[in-house]
Parts: C-alpha cells; sequence; structure tokens
C-alpha cells in the first residue's frame, strides 16, 4: 500500500487520516509545526491552516499562483545525482510551487519583520580571505545550515579550486521582492534563498528562442548544498542555476502528485523528538 511509504509512526497527533506530505513539513520545521490533524496543519502557537483546498487537477499556473501546502508536494525533487546533467520534464519545478502564507508566517510578513531575525556570515573565508559576507535568516537554523554549506564548500575547494569562480562573487541572499514576471515573492524575501555567480548560471528567462535547457554548476556543489537542506533551482524545467533555497521538506518528499492521503498509525512521537531529515 502507498502509505506504507511513508513513516507515519512518527508523526504527532492522533487523526485516523494524514494528508501526504504533511509529515516532510513536521520533520522539517519541528520547532514551528506541532501535528497534522485530518486537513489542517497546526503551528506549536495554535495557529491553524488549511491542508488541502480540495480543488483537484490543477493546472500548471494554478499550481503556481493559487496553491495549497498539498500543492508544494506535486513534483517529487531529485536529490543528488538523480535529475543532473539534463533537462527535467516539461513544468517539473520542485519546491516552485509555494503556498506563500505558510512562508510568511514562519520568516515574517513583511520586510521588517524578516529583518529583524537577519544575521551575516562568513561566506568561503578560508578561500576568500574572509572577503564576502551574506546575510540569512536565524529562522529554522538557516544561518547553520548555510555556514555548514560554506565550510563543506572551502573543504571542497582545497580539491577542486576550478570551482571558486562559480561560487564568489555571489548573487545574493536577503531582498525583499517578487519573482521576475510574477506577484509571488521570492524565498529571497525571506532570507532563506542564495544566488551564487551570475556569470556562470544560467535562467530560463534569459532564452532567446526555443526552450534550451543550460547549466555550468558542478553537482559536487549542488550536493553539498542538498546535504544542507538546500534545493537547487537547476532541477527545475524552469531553471535557475544560480539559486538554492532552504526546503528541506522538498527533499524529504517523494512528491504527492495525484495528491492522496495517507492512513496514520497509533504510535505518536513525543514533541521532543521530532524525526530529522538530516
Amino acid at each position: 500500500m502507498k502509505w506504507m511509504n511513508y513513516t507515519v509512526s512518527l508523526l504527532l497527533g492522533s487523526s485516523l487520516w494524514l494528508q501526504a506530505g504533511c509529515p516532510d513539513l513536521l520533520r522539517a520545521y519541528p520547532q514551528q509545526l506541532k501535528e497534522c490533524r485530518g486537513n489542517t496543519l497546526i503551528w506549536r502557537d495554535g495557529t491553524r491552516m488549511r491542508y488541502d483546498d480540495g480543488k483537484k487537477n490543477k493546472s500548471f499556473e494554478e499550481l503556481l499562483n493559487r496553491p495549497d501546502l498539498e500543492d508544494m508536494f506535486h513534483y517529487r525533487y531529485p536529490k543528488g545525482r538523480a535529475g543532473y546533467g539534463k533537462a527535467p520534464a516539461i513544468n517539473h519545478d520542485p519546491g516552485r510551487i509555494r503556498y506563500e502564507p505558510f512562508f510568511r508566517k514562519m520568516y515574517g510578513n513583511s520586510a521588517a519583520q524578516v529583518k529583524g531575525h537577519l544575521t551575516t556570515i562568513p561566506w568561503l573565508p578560508r578561500n576568500t580571505g574572509g572577503r564576502y559576507r551574506v546575510t540569512v535568516t536565524r529562522v529554522n537554523g538557516v544561518d547553520r545550515r548555510l555556514a555548514a554549506v560554506s565550510r563543506d564548500l572551502d573543504t571542497l575547494l582545497r580539491r577542486h579550486p576550478e570551482y571558486k569562480k562559480y561560487l564568489v562573487p555571489m548573487g545574493g541572499t536577503f531582498k525583499w521582492r517578487k519573482i521576475a514576471g510574477t506577484r509571488r515573492l521570492s524565498v529571497h524575501s525571506f532570507g532563506a534563498a542564495i544566488d551564487i555567480n551570475v556569470k556562470h548560471s544560467a535562467y530560463w528567462r534569459w532564452n532567446k528562442g526555443p526552450y534550451r535547457y543550460r547549466n555550468e554548476i558542478p553537482l559536487p556543489i549542488v550536493e553539498t548544498f542538498e546535504k544542507h537542506g538546500f534545493i537547487w533551482g537547476g532541477k527545475w524545467y524552469h531553471y535557475d542555476t544560480m539559486h538554492f533555497e532552504y526546503r528541506p521538506e522538498i527533499l524529504g518528499a517523494s512528491g504527492t502528485g495525484s495528491h492522496k492521503k495517507i492512513r496514520k498509525s497509533g504510535k505518536k512521537r513525543s514533541a521532543a523528538e521530532p524525526a530529522s531529515l538530516f
């Protein structure tokens, strides 16, 4: 049975049915999320969010512009070598579907609120002499995750100094802004994304003429970010190869596709013992 693919015995709550994808949210953000109860995601401060809006067979544009929480898991993110080096299937954009109220609640509902959680960390200090610093959110420990990425990349550059050109100078981290050509906020707005060197990157909107997938970013760089919870825009059909964003729930998900529910085990796990994705 498909529901057995999920580690449902590790989840919080007591409802009989649990929405597919909700377990990944609980594992990814245990400090903020308490449980999934039926069709409701419950935050630790008591906030409730509807998980599934009941609308099926959404078009791609509807998934992007009018998603619910469940829709964020519509496409499976291929980790590591999977999905690397080839064009994704048409419109296969895992992680690009975002339920904006979820991220506003988590990271801040305005630029001012987000700025209250920001900090700066050194970027590749062993290879740049401390020249570069990046501004990221402390929420969910994103600053610590990105610092770990930086340390691992510093080590990687010892073996592959030729990779440095892809990583510095960076394209940027925090900026409260909408995604080009849309009304949707970028994850950069929440201080939970980083763009590496634009000069060696590719972006689907830069295409002139027929669609063509392009990428220069080496796989070891991608794998280093993924190891610490960041997904890569180079695994989107609408590719953005400079872009990495903190989305651990996507890295732990199998993709719901047809939006099925899964049955939940009666065994509970203490709130103090969240299952970790990393």
